[in-house]
């Protein structure tokens, strides 16, 4: 089995430029899929300095959809601005530091960068990370293997999908109770707290549990309780708002780091012998498939993917692994169903929701000498894990912000008028729809 060995992609994604090295013309380029309608993807390369911490609040752009909460905690926000706001300074020794990140993989390895810059600006502190479930396993079980930072678990309600609470009071008393029980544990209340994410919830939590900093963003309310706020900057990759967000705590200038995911030795065998269990071997390009995603809209459509797949297999020494987890089964069931009538034995397997967890995908990911899927979550730990990655990419979000990171990425998506809406539910879903499998085949064919 060399999948893990095997030569990396006739061209890679140049950070500075987004061009491939040794394209010969504009058709070359990474992220360039032609015909007409379908345009390159750069990475965004905004200035970011270490902006000064204004003693006056950001003019906040609510996250909100409804005009009437968007008013509720505008004037939430102005009363408290006015009658109970108290910026606090930061502590001059900084002993115990949280950090609130408890969504979606994708969302989480895009704040790997900040947490390493801020373990090498605090070497001597006790640094915590607030995680969902879901995305524990995307760092060692040993503290050790990642920067000696401790992860501490919270299944926020307010961010479960499907979304069955909208604000999660009870799970705030919840999250300050275990912030509370943590302090006694370290020995004192937190020194800093930073809220990545940028919940009101989160705040609110932190004020109850007595953190004496708190750095975060107030779009979703509760901004006058910060004592340093960051605006998101529009057009600017969330790995650089992360950033960002440390800066306007005092730390800094930071420089963008790598964003990369590493396994064991032991894992990256067991992936091996898994393959090969399931009639994966080295003599044939590996491509692991993705079918699924998180949200309806960023999912491109079976009759694609199936599509993709039988010119994979008859025209390319290829086999394909069905990856994803039991929330993707369903998927998985219905692309099967469209490979009916062609002879996939041998060719495709299908181990979708049939991996002990997440640290066994990225064990098969890793062998993978490419990996096709949506924007997703499984996409984002491929391209971290230094695979070469084709995602395709919906309207719904903008890449330049929401992108995978990676050595050797290519986004491809269907521009159109509405690009950006962030829905969920979609009726026309012309950005997937209008995406023709054969344009992703080109980049497979240019990928392997």
């Amino acid at each position: 089995m060399n999948g893990a060995e095997s030569q990396p992609p006739k061209f890679s994604l140049d950070p500075s430029s987004g061009a491939p090295e040794g394209a010969d013309s504009p058709d070359q380029l990474a992220g360039v899929i032609l015909p007409p309608g379908l345009e390159k993807i750069r990475p965004p390369e905004p200035p970011r300095g270490a902006p000064p911490v204004s003693p006056e609040p950001p003019s906040r752009k609510y996250a909100y959809r409804s005009p009437w909460v968007r008013r509720v905690f505008r004037l939430l926000d102005g009363a408290g601005a006015k009658f109970l706001a108290r910026k606090r300074k930061r502590p001059e020794t900084i002993r115990r530091v949280i950090v609130f990140r408890p969504d979606h993989l994708g969302d989480v390895l895009f704040s790997f960068p900040a947490l390493e810059a801020l373990r090498g600006a605090l070497p001597e502190a006790r640094i915590d990370v607030l995680v969902g479930p879901g995305s524990r396993q995307l760092f060692p079980g040993d503290p050790k293997d990642f920067h000696g930072i401790e992860i501490l678990e919270f299944s926020a309600p307010w961010l479960q999908r499907p979304k069955r609470v909208r604000f999660g009071m009870g799970g705030v008393l919840g999250l300050a109770r275990m912030l509370r029980r943590r302090a006694r544990a370290l020995g004192g209340p937190y020194d800093l707290a930073i809220d990545l994410r940028g919940d009101f919830q989160h705040i609110l939590a932190a004020r109850l549990a007595g953190v004496r900093y708190l750095v975060g963003r107030g779009h979703t309310g509760l901004g006058f309780l910060l004592d340093a706020e960051e605006s998101e900057t529009g057009g600017r990759h969330q790995v650089e708002n992360n950033l960002a967000l440390l800066e306007s705590a005092g730390f800094g200038p930071l420089a963008t780091g790598n964003l990369r995911l590493e396994i064991s030795d032991e894992e990256l065998e067991e992936g091996r012998a898994l393959l090969e269990e399931n009639g994966i071997s080295g003599s044939k390009i590996v491509i692991g498939l993705h079918p699924g995603a998180g949200q309806a809209t960023k999912r491109w459509g079976i009759d694609k993917y199936s599509e993709l797949i039988k010119r994979i297999i008859a025209d390319l020494p290829a086999q394909v692994v069905l990856l994803g987890g039991p929330e993707d089964r369903p998927v998985a069931d219905d692309l099967i169903i469209a490979l009916k009538g062609t002879r996939t034995a041998g060719r495709v397997v299908d181990l979708c929701g049939n991996l002990s967890g997440l640290r066994a995908f990225m064990g098969v990911v890793r062998h993978c000498n490419l990996f096709i899927g949506n924007d997703s979550g499984p996409g984002h730990i491929a391209a971290a894990l230094g695979v070469p990655l084709i995602c395709v990419f919906s309207g719904t979000n903008d890449p330049a912000e929401w992108g995978p990171r990676g050595p050797s990425v290519v986004i491809i998506r269907k521009r159109i008028d509405c690009e950006g809406c962030g829905l969920t539910v979609c009726d026309h879903h012309s950005c997937m729809v209008d995406l023709d499998a054969g344009h992703v085949y080109q980049a497979v064919r240019r990928c392997v």
